[in-house]
């Protein structure tokens, strides 16, 4: 089977895999978890049975008085576990959204021999970061052993895509801002090595400013390793939504002649989103120095790098993911950017729409439901355009089953409400005292996860036809690679 394919279906597995570990991981799945022999909760687990509802972080908590925070060893024990596996969670879901993305730039870019060691380099690296991850961060394996397969994975990649970016020749416009994603996030990885070398010198603190950044992160901010990893999450998750972006209008093709409102230019969006990605990106980095006067940069480098790419949804040719990026840069205007301004200009003072700025204890929920969500939302696109791409190419399922079509359609419908449903949660609750989060809030109920069942649909749907056009001939690639390997060492 030819390589991109394979590749194609191992990260398609990957995901429903983990996918599927993390629903099991939910409470109504607490007896089936023990049945098959899964611990029935984990350490530092959010989940409060005596409410029916998630605590953030569990036997900590804060006093505002004398801005301290109130803890017993056990309560400081678990919330060092829950965080630490939140990071490793994290940077699995990552790598393997950027494993998928990988694929893509080395189909489109390398030749035969480079192409099969980015992949297969790829794909060793991402196995052991999510084997790694999962290891430590929900079994009793919690060693050194573990924790250094997960950082032999990480430089492992890093390593892939800085070999990849030696390879990749820019010639256009669109290629050049692909060049640029590239370069940001092989930098802004050394720059999370880094953070997480001083994690290690710096254990004590940085816990508690990230403790503390749940209560008050005017607090946290303080603590410059907490401004380093903040910078570091924006920059990376920022980086790699407009990296995916240009892969797919390189996918879909451009029509580069063409005028938006009689003197906008293809080649001068182009510049724009260059400019957009690049301060954007060093001002993220730079709150790490000079704290919240980069967010003067920030902000005016972010809007400029997602209104050239709203803009440029528009020449983009083929259909389905002409519509797909558009409604895609939609959901990041209406889901992310308004909400975004909102917050801000609520944060010490109510300015705008809401009764209390965000930073009053009545609001410390709402504050942290709005930051959650924030991160579910854009790291949910990246997924979704990656989805409807694999879908079109390298070979166009639409054309070969009409239904795709409808499939495709549906999951941005999933998307796109659920999206929306996420910021009703997140801003339309009353201020009240501080509950852990209900699972039976209205908008979750009504509007968040039935249009997630929908993209579910849209998940499966496009497995199942992985597995069917691809799963054998996958299978038999690993039997003969198995098979050639002891061929050689005998």
């Amino acid at each position: 089977m030819e390589k991109t394919k394979f590749h194609m279906f191992m990260v398609a597995t990957i995901i429903v895999l983990i996918v599927g570990f993390y629903i099991l991981l939910s409470p109504p799945f607490k007896d089936l978890r023990i049945m098959i022999g899964l611990p029935a909760d984990q350490p530092g687990a959010r989940y409060n049975e005596t409410v029916g509802a998630a605590d953030i972080i569990s036997g900590v908590s804060f006093d505002y008085n004398t801005g301290q925070l109130v803890y017993t060893q056990e309560g400081w024990e678990s919330a060092s576990v829950y965080l630490g596996r939140i990071a490793f969670v994290y940077h699995s879901v990552f790598i393997t959204l950027m494993y998928a993305t990988v694929i893509l730039l080395a189909n489109l870019y390398l030749n035969d021999r480079d192409k099969e060691i980015v992949m297969d380099g790829a794909l060793i690296a991402t196995l052991l970061v999510v084997v790694s991850a999962l290891l430590y961060s929900y079994f009793d394996v919690r060693n050194f052993f573990w924790h250094g397969t997960f950082l032999v994975g990480l430089g492992l990649f890093w390593f892939i895509g800085a070999y990849m970016f030696l390879k990749f020749k820019p010639k256009t416009l669109l290629e050049w801002n692909i060049w640029l994603s590239g370069l940001l996030l092989l930098l802004g990885a050394a720059w999370g090595a880094w953070l997480g070398a001083s994690f290690m010198y710096f254990r004590e603190s940085f816990l508690e400013a990230l403790i503390i950044s749940r209560f008050n992160p005017d607090i946290s901010e303080e603590n410059i390793y907490w401004r380093a990893l903040t910078s570091h999450e924006h920059a990376m998750v920022a980086i790699a939504l407009a990296l995916v972006f240009f892969v797919a209008m390189k996918v879909a093709g451009v029509d580069e002649e063409k005028k938006l409102f009689g003197f906008l230019s293809v080649k001068l969006l182009y510049i724009f989103a260059l400019i957009g990605q690049f301060f954007m990106a060093v001002a993220a980095y730079a709150v790490t120095f000079f704290g919240k006067v980069a967010h003067l940069i920030i902000t005016p480098a972010a809007l400029l790098l997602i209104l050239a790419t709203l803009l440029l949804s528009l020449v983009v040719q083929k259909g389905i993911l002409r519509w797909s990026l558009l409604i895609g840069n939609i959901i990041m205007w209406v889901g992310v950017a308004a909400e975004g301004a909102i917050t801000a200009m609520n944060l010490r003072k109510a300015l705008f729409l809401l009764p209390i700025p965000f930073r009053d204890p009545l609001y410390d929920w709402a504050e942290l439901a709005y930051n959650i969500g924030h991160w579910h939302i854009l790291m949910f696109s990246w997924g979704i355009i990656l989805l409807i791409i694999y879908l079109v190419y390298p070979v166009d399922f639409t054309e070969e089953y009409k239904f795709i079509t409808w499939i495709i359609w549906i999951t941005l419908i999933g998307y796109s409400i659920a999206s929306i449903g996420i910021n009703f949660y997140m801003l339309a609750n009353p201020p009240a005292e501080y509950t852990p989060n209900p699972y039976n809030n209205i908008w979750l109920t009504f509007l968040v996860e039935p249009f997630l069942g929908l993209v579910s649909l849209g998940v499966a749907v496009a497995y199942l036809l992985y597995l069917y056009k691809y799963g054998l001939d996958a299978l038999k690639h690993i039997i003969n690679a198995i098979a050639n390997y002891f061929k050689n060492l005998l």
